[in-house]
């Protein structure tokens, strides 16, 4: 077995200091390398690094080459470095965390083999026109945001546990996570289309804004566990949910400017929070509902009568204190005081407002990344073993 060289600390500002790391198969260590004395960055040899690499600030620098590179137990960061165009990451497959922030001059990420093991992979501020291979099973956080040139987003994820953000890219681009079952908090905002037809359970929210879809479909979704958002979506015609019984708190649909009908919600039995709908709808039901654990409110200038909702608030169905519903075919609510019924409803009416107020933001440049000191599980044990080797 090859020794393993040990870098602790280590900063690279020359090309001959690069040369050392490049010199080793296995580096321990974190390793920075920066500054303006670099054309092109070549770590060609190096197979593994347990530790952090990162390349930020190299502001000289055209080409990064590690093409031999395919395991980094930390995070791999590219950052702030302006005229970066061109990279190979041939044989990576295995990193902690993945971040590649403030690459104006990138176009392609160089990621041959693509990634399938990883815990953070946040894509930001570059010119990327599309984005695949990465392909990891389970991710904690996929944030992709910021990228002005990308058309194009295609991932065999399956599964993301903390955050899926995909945001104030191109206005163009379009998403395809076909294999992803389940996630946590789910934010598409300025996309042109989506497909997520495997998406079973979200656990936190959801919401779909600012975008030129023309449908927002997810065909086997069931569950949702906090808030539903869809709002300021001004080509958006149809709403499609057919599987969906239960959205743990509140439901917000508003200033959708070519949506008629929220019609689409054929097996929804319980709202956990509060109902907000403002539009111009010629049609909308709720034909299995059974429970709003909070208040509601419709407003329409459509044709959109209000008696099938004036007959769930009769009923004691909407538990929340107020009911509006008005629109052009008549009006119709109540403030009256009803029996508690809040043991459910955590995310009522103050989620609706939060939820819909941040999802609808204007477009502003958004964090540069998430810091991670994550590891991949499946390389502990081996970073202690060469580590005490280094030793």
């Amino acid at each position: 077995m090859t020794k393993a060289c040990s870098f602790s600390g280590f900063t690279a500002t020359k090309s001959e200091q690069v040369q050392q790391v490049a010199a080793c198969a296995t580096a321990v260590g974190d390793i920075t390398i920066q500054g303006d004395a670099f054309g092109s960055i070549d770590l060609t040899g190096v197979r593994q690094i347990f530790g952090d690499l990162t390349v930020v600030n190299a502001t000289q620098a055209q080409t990064f080459l590690a093409p031999t590179l395919q395991l980094i137990s930390g995070a791999l960061t590219l950052s702030r470095n302006t005229i970066l165009a061109n990279v190979n990451l041939a044989q990576l497959t295995t990193v902690g965390t993945l971040e590649f922030n403030a690459l104006p001059a990138l176009t392609a990420t160089g990621l041959t083999s693509g990634i399938t093991s990883a815990e953070q992979v946040v894509i930001s501020d570059t010119s990327l026109t599309s984005l695949e291979g990465i392909n990891v099973f389970e991710l904690k956080v996929f944030d992709v945001n910021n990228n002005k040139d990308i058309e194009s987003i295609d991932s065999g994820l399956q599964s993301v546990t903390d955050t899926l953000n995909i945001a104030f890219n191109s206005d163009n681009v379009d998403v395809v996570l076909d294999q992803l079952t389940s996630a946590n908090s789910v934010v598409f905002q300025s996309i042109n289309s989506f497909s997520a037809n495997n998406l079973t359970s979200i656990n936190g929210s959801l919401a779909v804004s600012s975008s030129s879809v023309d449908k927002v479909q997810f065909k086997n979704l069931k569950t949702i566990g906090k808030s539903l958002t869809i709002n300021q979506n001004d080509d958006l015609e149809e709403i499609d949910f057919p599987q969906l019984t239960d959205i743990g708190g509140a439901l917000q649909i508003s200033d959708n400017d070519k949506l008629r009908s929220f019609s689409g919600f054929d097996k929804l039995k319980t709202i956990g929070g509060s109902v907000s709908i403002n539009g111009t709808f010629d049609n909308g039901t709720f034909a299995s509902l059974q429970r709003i654990a909070g208040g509601f409110t419709l407003l329409t200038d459509g044709e959109l009568s209000c008696d099938a909702f004036a007959s769930l608030n009769k009923a004691g169905d909407i538990k929340g204190d107020k009911y509006v519903c008005s629109g052009t075919a008549g009006a119709s609510s109540s403030s009256s005081k009803k029996k508690s019924d809040s043991s459910n409803s955590s995310d009522s009416s103050a989620t609706s407002t939060s939820s819909g107020s941040s999802a609808s933001s204007s477009k502003t440049k958004a964090s540069e990344g998430v810091a991670s000191n994550g590891k991949v599980a499946a390389v502990f044990a081996l970073a202690a073993a060469v580590g005490a080797a280094v030793y």
